[in-house]
């Protein structure tokens, strides 16, 4: 039995037509599969203190750098800045808009460049080829970049590390994979609810989907696309809609949080709610992580939240002390719900005393 989620085979509609597999019993092989699943949720459920090495000296201060987000909550306007400020540095942020597309973002560069930092943190939502012109005259300028989530394996060229990029988001992803395989128990329906335009969507969404068909082959996958451009009527009209033509999907898959504002409300009107379990990742804070409270979601897949921030801030300081820099460096996972829900539990805990013990300026 899992310490942080209840385990039980779920009875199986019948088979229907669907986007990537078929209702059915599952194979000797597929339940061995699935009791590994349940191993790696019971390894997620806890919240170990996070471990930073520490710096070889203090970074010295009042190095004026920059950073670029969105404005959506799993974007964590300000996270960087307050970094930063702990640093001694003088630090401003540039925010796009998700519903103005890749404009914005470029926009935001453009601005961030011009002010002239000595290192820029960029959270990428876009390709990175959609700022490739501003990239080679940052790298011409000297400085010192970081990448934040973006689609790649490894820093790109220029870039001193890749924080929260294609390998922890497809780590979100098969997590959320796992626990709706090990809370089944069995092949079952799901809908995985992301915006394709987005570059963390569609990696962790595609990671819930391959680990679905490497750990449960005859569960089946539906892509339910929303957008963060479209109102929250619009993405719950899609969702419900998607339900109404799959009847049988047992579990909604979020990419992220920001995507679910009206589904609780749609589900409830729709007769749904007690039905459909809904999963998500990336809570953005205790006000999010307390929401597992009303049932909604009923599950939270957490990440390094806004610590990956401080990871970015983090690279910078070991760069500017010649101290070595992880290019790619890896992230916590959580399991979060009813059972072991604890409202710190959207981050790694006390993560910002953490990075700031090692970096000798307090916590």
């Amino acid at each position: 039995m899992l310490a942080g989620a209840t385990l039980v085979a779920i009875g199986l509609a019948a088979c229907s037509s669907t986007d990537s597999g078929a209702s059915g019993p599952l194979s000797a092989e597929d339940a061995a599969a699935v009791d590994q699943a349940k191993v790696e949720v019971e390894n997620y459920t806890s919240n170990p203190p996070l471990v930073v090495e520490p710096l070889s000296k203090a970074p010295e201060k009042g190095m004026k750098v920059a950073s670029v987000t969105c404005t959506v909550n799993s974007c964590h306007p300000g996270q960087f800045e307050e970094a930063a400020t702990a640093l001694g540095w003088e630090s401003t942020e540039y925010t796009y808009d998700l519903a103005q597309g890749p404009s914005g973002f470029v926009t935001a560069v453009r601005q961030a460049l011009q002010a002239k930092p000595e290192a820029l943190a960029i959270l990428f939502v876009y390709p990175t080829d959609v700022i490739a012109a501003e990239i080679e005259q940052a790298k011409a300028d000297g400085v010192v970049l970081v990448d934040v989530a973006s689609a790649l394996e490894a820093p790109p060229e220029g870039f001193v590390s890749c924080v929260n990029c294609a390998p922890v988001l497809a780590a979100n992803g098969k997590a959320e994979a796992a626990f709706i395989t090990a809370d089944a128990g069995a092949a079952t329906e799901v809908g995985v609810v992301g915006d394709k335009t987005i570059d963390a969507n569609r990696i962790a969404g595609g990671a819930t989907t391959d680990e679905l068909a490497r750990i449960s082959p005859n569960t089946a996958v539906h892509d339910i696309n929303v957008g963060y451009a479209k109102t929250p009527q619009e993405n719950s009209q899609t969702i419900i809609a998607a339900l109404q033509r799959n009847p049988n999907i047992d579990y909604l898959a979020f990419q992220s949080p920001d995507l679910m504002p009206g589904v609780d409300q749609a589900l409830g009107a729709a007769g749904l709610s007690d039905r459909v379990k809904v999963v998500s990742i990336d809570p953005s804070g205790e006000s999010q992580v307390a929401q597992l409270e009303q049932g909604m979601p009923n599950v939270w897949i957490g990440g390094d939240g806004p610590a990956y921030w401080w990871r970015a801030a983090d690279a910078l300081a070991r760069n500017s002390v010649g101290d070595r820099v992880d290019p790619a460096p890896v992230a916590s996972i959580r399991v979060i719900t009813q059972d072991n829900l604890q409202l710190d539990m959207y981050a790694p805990p006390n993560y910002k005393a953490a990075f700031q013990t090692a970096w000798g300026v307090g916590g």
